[in-house]
């Protein structure tokens, strides 16, 4: 059975591509409202030595592009079939 987020929590996990003073997220993860809407997390550390706190980004989960297919018209005029001149 897979671990399913209850509403109103979340879970982050460290981020294996982190560097310190680095542009990646120190840890990501999901989180859920308590009327159950999924957002995206994600936890940095400041580049201050000075600050000791994570700021965190909440967003919608990506959802890639989908379905981004050009179609093209099969349609051609009555007569011009294959007869073509080029």
């Amino acid at each position: 059975m897979a671990y399913e987020i209850k509403n109103g929590q979340g879970t982050a996990f460290k981020n294996d591509k982190y560097e310190n003073g680095g542009n990646q997220p120190y840890a990501r993860g999901k989180f859920k409202t308590p009327d159950g809407k999924e957002y995206d997390i994600t936890l940095w550390i400041p580049k201050s030595d000075k600050v000791k706190v994570f700021n965190l980004t909440i967003q919608e989960p990506y959802q890639g592009v989908q379905g981004s297919t050009t179609q093209v018209s099969q349609n051609t005029p009555q007569g011009e079939g294959d007869n073509l001149p080029f």
